[in-house]
């Protein structure tokens, strides 16, 4: 029986430590990501206050206010890519737009002044614009599939006139109920209201 008990633990040690080595590897992953988004942004020298990612870490949005400049990294965590960044003025800043499922939740623009006001996850207006693509999932009134959710930010600019950012890669098709969805629906909704503040300025 001691020898039994003695097997059992061996082998629960082992399964403890190689669950903890894979989470360890899943958590330096996306970290490493990070900094290299981070010194992508560094190569700027702009303190970069305000930062927003996108879920996959793909993606890193900064703005500084006092050099008033807004600079995107870029980096695909599948491919081992080295980041790269491009930094933007506010004065070429035109605009953004939140896209859902090819539909434009909400709009800013600094040539119309046109706005609209953000539909919530979860609301009956987003239930409403989107009522083609409900589910028959009769266990929550809010089960509809999001395939898309990009931010789009216009420039004026020849080289580039509009950048896509994609706020679900990886977790498409995802549901509005979904905890994911809800927190790269914020993100990308912060970012949209950061511009808001520039074109409205």
């Amino acid at each position: 029986m001691l020898i039994f008990l003695m097997y059992m633990f061996a082998v629960l040690g082992i399964s403890l430590l190689l669950a903890a080595a894979v989470l360890k590897f899943r958590l330096s992953h996306p970290s490493s990501n990070l900094g290299k988004l981070a010194r992508a942004l560094s190569s700027f020298n702009l303190p970069f206050p305000r930062r927003f990612v996108t879920p996959d870490k793909s993606h890193m949005i900064a703005l500084d206010e006092a050099g008033r400049t807004l600079a995107i990294g870029s980096c695909n965590p599948r491919r081992g890519e080295q980041a790269t960044a491009q930094a933007y003025t506010f004065d070429t800043i035109l605009g953004s737009e939140i896209v859902e499922n090819a539909l434009t939740l909400t709009k800013v623009s600094k040539t119309s002044r046109i706005t609209s006001s953000p539909v919530r996850p979860g609301t009956a207006a987003a239930r409403a614009a989107h009522s083609s693509q409900q589910t028959d999932d009769s266990s929550s009134g809010n089960a509809e599939e999001v395939s898309e959710l990009t931010l789009k930010i216009y420039f004026a600019s020849a080289d580039t006139p509009v950048l896509s950012i994609p706020f679900l890669p990886g977790m498409a098709p995802a549901r509005k109920s979904d905890v994911q969805y809800s927190l790269a629906f914020s993100e990308a909704q912060h970012v949209h209201e950061a511009i808001r503040e520039i074109v409205s300025a």
